[in-house]
């Protein structure tokens, strides 16, 4: 379910933008990694090389890629190998272009409430199905978002990246 509010934080951020702040251009890369998540979806696993407590099965979302002013349903199945408590954290990094949009460290358990889920979140299979709507009001252009979810004590739980692209209507 970490997996879940990771995709929440991620289309959260699409939706709301807030703390803008300039961003280096030359630092606009995904986070190491890039391991393909299964599925049809932007994700990739970042961070591949350390262990994680969340093993994803799948992200599905659809319509892929998303479209602004057209529900967004996401559908996600993993294996959490460990209990999860309050005090888990997601470091969220949403930059549009050259932008900065995001750039905190959320609660867990209070962005699972989001999708009707609470902690502790228990060890074994997770699934989840959520729909989301995306404003029309979507600047176009490219999206990168990165988002790293934490236990209390700071082990990981997943990383995950994704690069979305809001097409220019003409």
């Amino acid at each position: 379910m970490k997996l879940l509010s990771v995709i929440v934080a991620f289309a959260g951020a699409v939706a709301g933008f807030e703390g803008l702040k300039l961003q280096n251009p030359f630092d606009l890369e995904p986070l190491q990694g890039g391991e393909p998540v299964p599925g049809e979806s932007p994700f990739t696993l970042c961070d591949s090389d350390v262990p994680r407590l969340l093993d994803i099965d799948y992200i599905n979302i659809d319509p892929n890629p998303p479209e602004k002013g057209k529900n967004l349903t996401i559908e996600a199945a993993g294996m959490l190998k460990k209990q999860v408590d309050e005090g888990a954290f997601v470091e969220v990094d949403v930059r549009y272009g050259y932008i900065r949009l995001v750039n905190e460290k959320f609660d867990l358990c209070e962005q699972i409430e989001h999708v009707d889920m609470e902690c502790p979140l228990e060890e074994g299979p997770q699934t989840i199905k959520k729909v989301v709507e995306l404003p029309n009001e979507v600047p176009p252009g490219r999206y990168l978002v990165n988002a790293r979810a934490f236990t209390k004590d700071e082990e990981l739980i997943t990383c995950l990246s994704a690069t979305v692209d809001f097409p220019y209507a003409f």
